[in-house]
Formats: C-alpha cells, structure tokens, sequence
C-alpha cells in the first residue's frame, strides 16, 4: 500500500498537493484505492475520494498504530565538514532505525550555525521521504543543532564511536538497556579534549571491528547493530 504526505485538511478530509500530488499521479492511484496518508503527526488508512486540479481528496478511515520498535536509539551527528554529507547520514540513521538525530557542532567539524539552520528544513523533508520510503512508523525527528559541549545524554547508555582510544565493541556492551545514544565524530575525528568531555559525560567510547568508517556510514552502523542485537538472546 502506497505511503503518502498531507499538505493539509479540508473539513474531515485529507489534501493531498504538491509534490506528493504528482507522486500520487505518479503511481497511478485511483478513485476508490486505499492508501496511507500522514497528517499532522499521525498515520491514516486512508480511501481517495476525488483527484481534483492539483491535489486529492481522501477520506480517512481509521488511524494505523505501530508499535514503535525496540530499544530507542538516538543518534547524536557531529556535523561534517562537508555540510552535504549530513543528507547522507540522515537517509542511513532513518533506514536504520535511529529514533531521532541530533546535529552537533564541534571543533573539527562545520561551524556556520547559521548555515545549519537554514538545512533544518530540508533535512526534515529527507526524513519524511525516507519515512515514507522505508515505512517507519513515525518520521525520524531532526532536532535542532547543539554544540558538543551542552550534549547531556538522556539514554541508558551512551556511547562514543572512537577507533583509536576505545577498549569496548558491540559484543561487550549491554545491550539489554531500553535507550541508547550514539555520537558520531567528523570527518577528521574529535579532539583528545572531546572525547574526555563526553566520556566525563558518562559516553562509553566504543569501537566498530573491523576498519574506521566514514562519518557518514558510521552512525548509521551503529544504530543497526543496537536495533537488532539489543534485548536479544
């Protein structure tokens, strides 16, 4: 069943335009077929009513409710320097299940906050189609960025992915916690300072066997091999 975006409402029904409209058209939707549509935050069973000039109508028919998956991952991105790779890192963290990303500015990594926050956006966009494309249950949130140093971890476990000072990997973590954060460095890696500020911030530096991974591949790892070999036997 096809996944689409609201753009908004019309009384009890759901507007489906713009480029989700073409998307809609795209595929070949029909009057009577039942899609998914989301709106405002929630997901729909959705029928479509009318294609009308430049957007649809469709009636919800009940909200769809899944479970979101085990354990919650949080994804902490040092923000590279080549701004772009953020893109790539949000797509992998979404497919991969990390529960929310959240942009860090350090010292080796981009430092235009400006320049980020004018990203946001698009980035949100990213998790939306990945959303769509992957079918989470929800949409990955992006959060506003924050700099390493005002990090404080709300997870269970925190961890620093770090190849050259760690002694921990995957297979010595306990991975029976119900949330995780995982910080991912850039390109030319955290300062000696960095690492001793997070890991005074109770992040557990780990290890990835068996090569270093770009920055943009790492987090995305990570969050994989928690999503499935945490809680299991």
């Amino acid at each position: 069943m096809e996944r689409l975006i609201c753009s908004g409402k019309e009384g009890d029904f759901l507007v489906v335009g713009g480029q989700e409209f073409n998307h809609l058209k795209a595929l070949r939707i029909k009057k009577g077929d039942r899609l998914e549509v989301f709106c405002e935050g929630r997901l729909f069973l959705s029928v479509l009513l009318s294609i009308e000039k430049g957007y649809a109508l469709c009636k919800p028919l009940e909200e769809i409710n899944i479970p979101l998956p085990k354990p919650e991952v949080n994804l902490y991105q040092c923000i590279p320097v080549e701004l772009r790779l953020m893109e790539e890192v949000i797509e992998r963290a979404s497919q991969t299940g990390a529960n929310s990303l959240i942009p860090v500015i350090c010292k080796r990594g981009f430092q235009k906050l400006n320049l980020v926050e004018e990203k946001l956006e698009r980035w949100k966009k990213l998790s939306l189609a990945s959303f769509k494309q992957c079918r989470r249950p929800k949409p990955m949130e992006i959060s506003i960025p924050i700099r390493l140093s005002e990090i404080e971890a709300k997870e269970e476990l925190a961890l620093l992915l770090d190849n050259f000072s760690a002694e921990a990997d995957i297979k010595s973590l306990d991975l029976t916690k119900r949330s995780y954060g995982v910080l991912v460095g850039p390109e030319g890696g955290l300062s000696i300072e960095e690492v001793e500020l997070l890991k005074s911030k109770d992040f557990k530096p780990l290890f990835l066997r068996p090569y270093i991974l770009r920055t943009e591949m790492a987090g995305a790892v990570a969050v994989a091999l928690i999503m499935n070999l945490a809680g299991k036997d």
